[in-house]
């Protein structure tokens, strides 16, 4: 926010400022269009980008938290603990006395189950049918089955028929907290936490009520359970385990025991309790408060007429805001940004100070000279850089330069600065310079102050060159001397980036299996490395040829190719891979094959990963092929 210490020459400003007859006319308020739509589009940046939003998460937690509500009684967590583990077998139980704990709850008469154990593969015959018996005794209606760790990894259909499935991944939050649960639109699984307390089957998200105290939540052994204890009657019950047999990376905000189970039960008493709709309506008045915060910036500013008013009106504002904000999370139980409510009443009030004082006017003098105060102090701290160090006017002219600076601009010519600055408003990161002598030189652009154009020039040549080697190094097969599979992926996703496209060969050799077998893995080496000589006497050198493994080859082309382009290739390859090969240290002639499949993207912008899988596949069919003529 602007100084509110105003001098008696601002103070004089402001008392100029003030119409007559006390408010703006209204053919005034034609000039104030531009500074408000300036002010509007500055608070809708602070909102978008949130530069506080680290800080009012946090206080947001800290109140919430602070208002500690008892869990819900009719929600049960049943723990699957080390006891469990060593007296069944796991991890994290044997299915045999999974199957007794369902049939334990279920005869306890439990609304709800939630089962949190994968169940993605059947393991015995014997326990899998009394699991399977006791899950049917549930039903879908009652029992809900977890898809894990990710929405395609059904639980085996010896199971998956019998129940609900439910997505039981939890999506946490930038700062790594979960405040929410569920995944909108995947295809597979309801919403755990909302079909725990309703029985629907959907995939929205749901806030976390916070405020509730989950280390209170009602729990018992699975051991207990199952020994008789217990009373399920009505529950809705969570059956996890515990964190000293799988920790998990569940973190509620502000508490240090977490665990899958907290999560989902929190989640169904959130959905109890309402505390979706309730946090909607807390939202609303957020956004009501927030555009009385924007408001009352501009009454603040237009109404002071001297210092003094001033700070009471903005004082008087901020504090009212701020209380306002804290009883919005008391009363809704909704996430607040105070810090960002008070700094769109800032810019506002800023924006508005600026306009009636007439400062861009004052700026704008300052701009015609030929450095503004701010930039030579800011200046004093670059000057003496020993990296190269400029001062640039909005079109890109060096107004000041030090000496490193001075004498790459010898060396390059003005040029330099243009392309700090490439165009109005936009700052350049990287620059690579030509110098007389033939070198190429790489400089990082840092710009140390936002407000001002003074770029230093950080030498990163040597970091790029060694990176560049690493990369390589990285990128490379030691056999052949072309691309590893590392370097077919970078490759493919630069060729995926790019908008000429590409197609992808697969090959994979038959009979090199019994060179190695027969002649042993020196001959197998010096065969592969033929083999990738022959290969990229096939291809253009602009294509990427890559070993991806054992005796598995890829191709990547530049352009796309047509379908008679590819079928030549692809017999081309064939024959080329079929001629004798003399194996030098073995002293024997190996006669080998190869299965190829290729593939093109079918439009612009398709998954490089499906492309490859294409590719793949007709690699196989191609193989199998081969096996069937060779039958026949």
């Amino acid at each position: 926010m602007a100084d509110t210490a105003l001098s008696p020459a601002d103070a004089d400003t402001l008392k100029q400022a003030r119409p007559a007859q006390g408010w703006p006319r209204l053919a005034v308020l034609a000039e104030w269009w531009r500074p408000l739509l300036t002010a509007i589009g500055l608070c809708v940046l602070v909102l978008v980008t949130k530069p506080s939003g680290d800080i009012d998460r946090r206080l947001s937690d800290q109140l919430l938290v602070h208002k500690r509500t008892a869990p819900d009684a009719r929600i049960t967590i049943v723990e699957l603990d080390a006891e469990a583990l060593r007296r069944y077998g796991g991890p994290p139980i044997d299915r045999t006395a999974l199957a007794m704990l369902l049939e334990r709850i279920e005869k306890g008469g439990a609304t709800r189950v939630l089962l949190d154990v994968a169940l993605t593969e059947p393991l015995h015959k014997v326990p899998d049918a009394r699991l399977a018996a006791a899950i049917t005794a549930l039903g879908p209606d009652r029992l809900g089955l977890v898809s894990s760790p990710g929405p395609r990894d059904l639980p085996a259909p010896v199971f998956a028929p019998l129940a609900t499935i439910v997505d039981a991944r939890l999506t946490p939050d930038v700062d790594g907290w979960h405040r929410r649960i569920g995944n909108p639109g995947n295809t597979v699984g309801a919403n755990a936490a909302r079909w725990l307390a309703s029985g629907k089957s959907d995939s929205t998200y749901i806030p976390l009520d916070i405020r509730v105290a989950t280390a209170r939540f009602s729990r018992i052994s699975a051991v207990d359970v199952i020994d008789g204890a217990g009373d399920f009657d009505g529950k809705l019950v969570v059956i996890s385990a515990n964190t000293a047999i799988a920790p998990s990376r569940a973190f509620l905000p502000m508490t240090t025991r977490a665990d899958r189970a907290s999560v989902f039960a929190l989640g169904a008493q959130s959905v109890r309790s309402g505390h979706e709709q309730q946090r909607a309506r807390g939202l609303t008045a957020s956004m009501a408060l927030q555009i009385l915060a924007v408001t009352l910036g501009f009454l603040c500013a237009a109404a002071a007429h001297s210092s003094r008013r001033l700070i009471v009106l903005v004082s008087t504002s901020a504090v009212v805001l701020f209380t306002t904000c804290l009883s919005l999370a008391s009363t809704y139980a909704v996430e607040i940004a105070p810090v960002g409510l008070l700094s769109t009443f800032a810019v506002m009030v800023n924006v508005t100070l600026v306009q009636r004082l007439k400062i861009m006017p004052m700026m704008r003098s300052f701009l015609k000279g030929d450095v503004s105060p701010d930039e030579a102090w800011a200046w004093r701290s670059c000057e003496n850089s020993v990296n190269p160090a400029m001062l640039l006017s909005a079109d890109g002219r060096v107004k000041r330069s030090n000496a490193p600076a001075d004498e790459l601009i010898r060396l390059t010519g003005l040029v330099l600065a243009a392309r700090c600055l490439p165009r109005i408003g936009e700052r350049g990161n990287e620059l690579s310079v030509d110098l007389p002598d033939g070198q190429v030189r790489i400089f990082q652009i840092d710009w140390p102050y936002p407000n001002l154009a003074i770029a230093v020039l950080r030498d990163t040549t040597d970091d790029e060159e060694e990176r560049r080697v690493l990369h390589e190094q990285l990128s490379t097969d030691e056999l052949t001397g072309h691309a590893n599979r590392r370097g077919f992926d970078y490759a493919l996703k630069q060729a995926a980036d790019d908008e000429f496209g590409y197609t992808v060969f697969f090959l994979d050799m038959n009979g090199f299996k019994a060179v190695n077998d027969t002649w042993g893995h020196g001959a197998g080496d010096e065969l592969l490395m033929v083999t990738a000589r022959r290969i990229a006497a096939q291809v253009r050198p602009e294509d990427t040829v890559a070993r991806l493994g054992g005796d598995e080859f890829a191709i990547l082309t530049a352009a796309p190719l047509t379908d008679q382009g590819a079928a030549h290739m692809k017999t081309r390859l064939a024959e080329a891979i079929a001629i004798p090969v003399e194996l030098s240290g073995a002293g024997a002639r190996a006669l080998v094959g190869a299965a190829i499949g290729h593939a093109t993207p079918n439009f612009t912008g398709e998954d490089p990963a499906v492309v490859v899988r294409r590719a793949d596949q007709a690699m196989y069919r191609d193989k199998a092929e081969s096996k069937m003529r060779l039958v026949a």
